[in-house]
């Protein structure tokens, strides 16, 4: 562009020196234009002089003497502007050529450059797919805060931000960080180092859900931020870049009552925000904070008006076969909008479908049956209790399937929702004896593969287009960590990774890597060995 303005200023100062020429030549020429008409018009005139007054005369002799010195003026102006015309014209044709040449060659290097950048992701989700029956490399970064030695300083779980730049985690100590990974990725799909967090945000009470805005892009700062709940405090939206609070929503159980959401997430287009409560499930407005929100209620009870109006609030009723009674415990969205359905589930054990334009409950889905008679597992799950669901999850590419992942479970159930009625088709094994909460995870290229950590250090990925097969399982993966951390840390204890839970899985959306989370409470018993607590926090493995 600075040889662009260069030429345009080229072109103005020689336009400006011709016409800076010209009236000099004009004005040197004048005086001998003007004498020629006055010779001319008086002989003229001395042959008439019988027939005009000589009034008239002079009047006319002025007339002509005006019109003849234009006229001559004109012409002069033309001759000497056909030249400089055609020698300007020329000079604009070479300078335009030039400028063309320079932005089509400017254009050239940009469309080589999206095309070199759309190679490298065919590759890297070429080698994803080939490589990912087979089995995983390992880690190949891992971060460990050794800041704080307290037992209860572990991840909780990570989520991949949308255009896949960023890192979004959070921490038992009541912290959210944020990780940045664009300027560490390089072209042979290598991460180079993560040292710290970019963003840390101290929340006051503990963290009981965040999400990220579906359509974030860090090309546009507008759209780069995401939401955090925490206990007694508002739902806060906070700018991803700076870390600072951009707005606050603020859900009501009674006329001053503050309510905490227990679990949030944006609908797909992001233009609202569901949060889940007791009973009920609040709508916010994106573009409108505050304490306006409209109530779906999820239960139904006789003798009571399920149209009641509160006073913060519009609420709504269902009908009387359908009941979603408990603390809705997760929220969760079709990602393609094909289907028209949410999702929420409660600590009772049950998952509702709803519908999204009408916000109204339309089914329960059927409570999960034992499949373990295909299984070779000792450990079987409990029918005769419901235990509270952890996670939900729609099949991200046709949302055709809907896990569930339970407290106390050793399994992950899935259901074709196709039909009418919802059939439960999938039961993946996963050892858990807690109530922690273990975060699985789908591939969003094809929802082929499901990841999920367990309760005894394993990664375990599942084939869905093969009935669920397990074609994964590395029951090393914590002594290759350890290992690790053994070159940056030479006092790290060996021992202290051995069964340590993987708590959460996370595939990135377009590079093959997957982020794993670790940590669970840990109770001290022996005073001795407070020196050698410090446990690991995430790792990211390469496919």
């Amino acid at each position: 562009m600075n040889e662009i303005n260069n030429i345009n200023n080229n072109i103005n100062n020689n336009n400006n020196n011709n016409q800076n020429e010209n009236e000099n030549y004009i004005q040197n020429i004048i005086p001998i234009i003007i004498e020629e008409p006055v010779l001319i018009d008086n002989n003229n005139n001395s042959n008439n002089s019988n027939s005009i007054n000589d009034d008239k005369l002079i009047e006319h002799n002025d007339n002509n003497e005006d019109e003849q010195l234009k006229l001559k003026k004109l012409l002069l102006k033309r001759q000497l502007g056909i030249n400089e015309n055609e020698n300007d014209f020329i000079q604009q044709q070479q300078q335009q050529e030039e400028i063309k040449s320079i932005v089509e060659e400017e254009n050239l290097n940009i469309v080589n450059e999206e095309n070199r950048k759309q190679q490298i992701l065919i590759e890297s989700f070429i080698d994803f797919q080939n490589s990912l029956k087979e089995y995983c490399s390992g880690p190949i970064i891992l971060n460990e805060d050794q800041s704080n030695n307290s037992l209860e300083k572990f991840y909780k779980g990570s989520k991949w931000s949308p255009d896949g730049t960023c890192l979004l985690s959070c921490t038992e100590d009541k912290f959210i960080r944020l990780f940045e990974i664009n300027n560490n990725y390089n072209e042979n799909n290598e991460i180079l180092n993560i040292d710290k967090a970019v963003i840390e945000i101290k929340e006051f009470e503990s963290i009981y859900d965040y999400c990220w805005y579906p359509l974030m892009n860090s090309n546009n700062p507008a759209t780069c931020c995401f939401l955090t709940s925490s206990k007694e405090y508002p739902i806060t939206l906070w700018d991803a870049f700076n870390g600072n609070k951009r707005c606050t929503y603020k859900p009501y159980k009674d006329v001053d009552d503050l309510e905490s959401a227990y679990s949030i997430q944006f609908n797909s287009n992001g233009t609202k925000i569901y949060s889940g409560f007791k009973n009920s499930i609040k709508i916010f407005d994106i573009d409108r904070p505050g304490d306006y929100y409209n109530e779906i209620k999820t239960t139904f009870k006789k003798n009571k008006n399920k149209n009641k109006k509160r006073i913060k609030g519009n609420s709504y009723g269902n009908e009387e076969n359908l009941n979603l009674s408990g603390i809705i415990s997760c929220i969760t969205f079709d990602k393609q909008s094909s289907s028209g359905f949410f999702a929420a589930s409660t600590y009772n054990g049950n998952i509702g479908l709803f519908d999204e334009r009408m916000d109204e409950l339309v089914d329960i889905l059927p409570d999960p049956i034992n499949l373990t008679s295909q299984q070779n597992h000792s450990d079987k799950m409990n029918i005769n209790t419901k235990m509270g669901i952890t996670q939900i999850m729609f099949s991200p590419k046709d949302s055709n399937y809907l896990f569930a992942s339970f407290r106390k479970s050793n399994y992950i159930i899935g259901w074709d929702i196709r039909n009418t009625v919802a059939q439960q088709v999938y039961q993946l094994y996963r050892p858990l004896s807690s109530h922690q909460r273990l975060q699985f995870d789908i591939d969003p290229f094809s929802s082929r593969y499901l990841s999920t950590g367990s309760q005894n250090g394993q990664l375990l990925i599942y084939d869905l287009f093969n009935n669920g097969n397990l074609i994964y399982s590395n029951n090393s993966l914590n002594q290759s960590l350890s290992l690790i951390n053994n070159e940056n840390n030479n006092n790290y204890n060996n021992n202290q990774s051995d069964n340590i839970c993987i708590n959460s899985t996370s595939f990135h959306p377009f590079l093959p890597l997957i982020s794993l989370t670790f940590g669970e409470r840990q109770f001290n018993l022996n005073s001795n060995n407070n020196n050698n607590n410090n446990l690991k926090s995430f790792s990211i493995l390469k496919y």
